[in-house]
């Protein structure tokens, strides 16, 4: 009874010894694969703090190449400081102090999530949002979308083939009604019908997807909040361009 005991326990040993060694394989070969990132922030405020500003913004480290590494990094950095210029602006008017009075905080907040990251590929999603007086605030978001081998910003037009935006329109479209759960986009709250998609259509990559993004105003009101239509690979693997950076299957 020992003996088959004894024997009973090296098995289980084994074998957890044996996953624990897949485990730590897969997080070592994730990894590799992927593109090292941190979070940088940037906060500031008037002497009486009616006026703040807050920035979290990505940087790419331990790059495999410094030059690209450098000039994502620069570019990324740019792009998510632009509202500290809106926020220079504002603290010097004193004529919306003088409209909504000092007890009123004005605010800028700008996030970031990574959606998709691969040592050949980042897309990265930021989110803003301002009150600066008025109902409500106001917020939007971008899609970053970097070609790590030459640090390139990719468009959707790269993505998509030039002939194709009307089919990636109509899958736009059954995304959204298929979300709100809706017979017609109007039914589902937006402003017309129909959208028409562009070739600078804001966008963002997850695995096996891609997200158009839709600001506040921009195809339906302000109560909406923003609209995303998250379209897989699969439905639209006719009309993406060959050689993507990222698989599609």
């Amino acid at each position: 009874m020992k003996k088959v005991l004894f024997i009973f326990l090296i098995i289980i040993s084994t074998n957890f010894i044996l996953a624990e060694c897949l485990l730590i394989k897969n997080i070592s070969y994730n990894k590799v694969d992927t593109v090292e990132t941190k979070v940088v922030n940037y906060s500031s405020s008037n002497s009486d703090s009616t006026v703040v500003i807050n920035i979290d913004f990505p940087q790419i480290i331990n790059f495999e190449n410094a030059e690209i590494e450098n000039k994502v990094n620069l570019f990324l950095e740019e792009e998510f400081k632009q509202s500290i210029a809106w926020f220079d602006e504002l603290q010097t008017d004193s004529s919306y102090f003088l409209e909504f009075g000092t007890e009123m905080q004005f605010t800028f907040e700008t996030g970031f999530q990574v959606e998709y990251n691969s040592k050949e590929f980042i897309s990265i999603a930021l989110s803003h949002y301002q009150f600066t007086g008025g109902a409500h605030g106001n917020y939007f978001a971008l899609g970053y979308n970097i070609l790590m081998k030459d640090g390139s910003v990719l468009s959707l037009k790269d993505i998509i083939k030039d002939d194709s935006f009307d089919l990636l329109a109509f899958e736009c479209e059954q995304a959204i009604l298929e979300k709100y759960e809706a017979s017609s986009l109007i039914e589902a709250g937006l402003f017309e019908d129909e959208i028409e998609i562009l070739d600078d259509q804001d966008f963002y990559i997850k695995p096996g997807v891609l997200v158009l993004q839709f600001d506040p105003y921009e195809i339906g009101p302000w109560v909406m909040g923003e609209v995303t239509a998250e379209i897989p690979f699969e439905k639209i693997k006719d009309i993406l361009k060959e050689n993507l950076p990222f698989p599609t299957n």
